[in-house]
């Protein structure tokens, strides 16, 4: 009696060893990266905005603890070329320990500068679109997505985008509230909503329920203007020039100047501490690629020195259009 006590016990032991082990084996898959280290695409479908559809989001993943690495999103230029952005990033990506995520926004599903540029804020019949539509809603979820994927320990990410995607993500910034961005770069927009209560939407905040408190919240927060010093062609093809435009500057270097100082003075009028931060990079015009090499050395080298741009890359890149 007392030997098949033990020979229970035995085997009971044995169960519950492997029960443990299979436990354990489960647990270490779960908690592995489906972001596999390199350069990849996922597609995102769970939003109600994509009414079923999916996009595809391309990223890049350095080699390392991809838990521990902070979360950049690139937002491309007008000719949706995600993939071109995401490579650009690459080796600042494995140089600054960054995972790089590119959404793309092709132009058959986001037509237009109203449904990228101006983030599907407005109908084409003039009416303020839900929330949930606006295209600035997607990056939020993307980000949960990345970090779920890549069992990521990031709280919070930080936003970029060149030309087109600067106007996408200065109005962002200006836009979307209770997200979970940290510093948002707008690098080289071709134009810009000025905090003017007095011009209508997308030139303008009228309409948009700005109210004073909102703007100096908006004020004192962390927006990078970052601008190429020679980026002061006023026929570049791909430059806006309605007259509400041109109301701003004659060039996107001097458009850019005008939003930061004319943003700086409404912060003295309303007695704010201004937050915002104005960087020029010496020797760039109209390239993503000088701007990328730029702003990754400012946000991730921990090197802070000076509001204007010490790194005075010359590097053009036909790739990259508003």
């Amino acid at each position: 009696m007392i030997l098949k006590m033990k020979s229970r016990y035995r085997n009971m032991k044995s169960t519950l060893f492997v029960l443990l082990l299979m436990w354990a084996g489960f647990s270490t898959c779960t908690s592995q990266s489906l972001l596999p280290a390199g350069s990849g695409i996922f597609h995102f479908s769970t939003h109600p905005a994509l009414r079923g559809d999916s996009i595809r989001v391309f990223y890049h993943r350095p080699v390392g603890k991809v838990a521990e690495f902070p979360v950049l999103f690139v937002m491309h230029g007008v000719n949706r070329n995600a993939d071109t952005y995401r490579d650009n990033w690459v080796e600042l990506s494995e140089k600054y320990k960054i995972l790089v995520i590119v959404p793309e926004f092709t132009k058959e599903r986001f037509p237009g500068s109203r449904m990228y540029n101006y983030g599907n804020l407005w109908s084409k019949d003039g009416k303020l679109n839900a929330e949930q539509d606006w295209t600035y809603s997607l990056i939020d979820p993307i980000f949960e997505e990345v970090v779920r994927l890549s069992v990521s320990k990031a709280k919070q990410y930080d936003l970029f985008g060149h030309s087109a995607g600067a106007q996408f993500a200065h109005r962002f910034f200006l836009f979307k509230r209770d997200t979970k961005v940290s510093r948002v770069v707008a690098a080289n927009a071709g134009s810009y909503t000025m905090l003017d209560t007095g011009v209508d939407f997308p030139f303008g905040v009228n309409g948009m329920e700005m109210d004073e408190d909102r703007l100096k919240s908006l004020l004192a927060r962390d927006l990078i203007v970052q601008l190429g010093e020679e980026d002061t062609d006023p026929k570049h093809r791909n430059l806006n020039v309605t007259p509400e435009a041109m109301k701003q500057g004659a060039y996107r270097f001097e458009r850019g100047m005008n939003f930061y100082e004319s943003a700086k003075e409404c912060a003295d009028r309303l007695g704010v501490s201004f937050g915002w931060t104005l960087r020029t990079v010496a020797g760039v015009a109209h390239d993503n690629a000088g701007m990328a090499l730029d702003i990754a050395g400012y946000l991730y080298s921990g090197n802070k020195s000076g509001s204007t741009g010490e790194n005075r890359s010359s590097k053009t890149n036909q790739f990259f259009k508003e």
